[in-house]
């Protein structure tokens, strides 16, 4: 009797998952159907680790923005952080040795304070306060480093391996989400954000200081990018790039609305965007193994990002925040 009544407990739970995260039936139909079609490629060791190598970068990329998108804002600084600060840890290891590596997170610490303020202050749209931000710290990357990647050794430990075919990024990943997840979710500060990003002028009504909780979720953003960038470094190979990928920039903003966060706030969140960056991770190494021009990839990716957004749009908005 009593595990009867927890299977009728368990299913109106499941089923609730599902409708508030229908991109879990969104995965769980992929990674059916690419297991069908290439069973002897896809499910293999090597393919669903390279799955969890993708699925670290676009999540440590995509956290700290997607508690901006709360709120209605965006954040498009992670990928400047990360090329900047990797430059910093090069021209600072002769001075600082192994301490270097800190300056990455104060470095993201420091920008989203910086553009929170001159968001709120100035009233520059995020986006295109973002993006500039971003093609200075890429210019300023290119500028100290010569016009040449620069390699730093000594932080290999941070992605040894530790259990095969696990990688060590996405153990390392793991705290870093929990920390996300439970700032937005168990907390007043993801409250008062979530509240900002359904209806501004009412949270303002409402008592809540709209300007200080915009700068502080700009700063928690830039933390979260400076902390997931450490790991990032030596995960993408241990070396400062010099030139903008845009890629670096999209593919992140595909996971946070694929996973169903809508650009227009008040719904969605970090939780999401780690569900959002594992469907798309299955997605790409399914049409990469279906042998697809490398054009045409691209082209469904920007296919899914518009679908995600036009879906977003209209479904999530009165989603109950989850």
């Amino acid at each position: 009797m009593k595990i009867l009544n927890r299977k009728m407990l368990i299913l109106p739970l499941i089923i609730q998952t599902l409708k508030t995260h229908p991109v879990i039936i969104v995965l769980i139909t992929l990674f059916m159907m690419f297991s069908i079609l290439y069973p002897e490629k896809f499910l293999t060791p090597l393919n669903l680790s390279t799955i969890l190598k993708q699925f670290v970068t676009l999540t440590l990329f995509a956290l700290g923005p997607s508690i901006v998108v709360v709120t209605g804002s965006l954040d498009l600084s992670f990928v400047g952080i990360w090329m900047l600060g990797g430059i910093l840890v090069w021209l600072l290891m002769p001075i600082l040795g192994m301490f270097s590596i800190l300056v990455i997170p104060l470095l993201g610490l420091v920008t989203g304070f910086l553009i929170g303020v001159i968001q709120v202050k100035a009233k520059v749209p995020s986006f295109i306060l973002t993006l500039s931000l971003l093609v200075t710290y890429g210019g300023l990357t290119a500028t100290l480093s010569g016009g040449y990647p620069r390699h730093v050794r000594g932080y290999e430990f941070i992605t040894a391996r530790l259990i095969q075919y696990i990688p060590t990024a996405f153990l390392w990943s793991i705290p870093i989400i929990i920390a996300a997840v439970f700032i937005i979710k168990c907390t007043r500060i993801g409250i008062y954000l979530y509240a900002i990003g359904s209806n501004e002028e009412g949270a303002h009504l409402a008592g809540i200081n709209v300007d200080k909780y915009k700068i502080l979720a700009f700063t928690i953003s830039g933390l979260f990018t400076g902390i997931g960038s450490i790991v990032l470094f030596q995960h993408l190979g241990g070396a400062a790039p010099v030139e903008l990928n845009l890629n670096n920039m999209v593919w992140p903003l595909v996971a946070m609305v694929l996973g169903g966060t809508p650009l227009m706030g008040g719904s969605g969140g970090p939780q999401r965007t780690v569900l959002g960056a594992l469907t798309f991770a299955v997605v790409y190494r399914g049409l990469l193994l279906s042998l697809l021009h490398p054009q045409m990839i691209q082209l469904l990716v920007g296919l899914l990002l518009i679908v995600s957004i036009i879906v977003g749009t209209r479904g999530l908005k009165g989603v109950t925040i989850t």
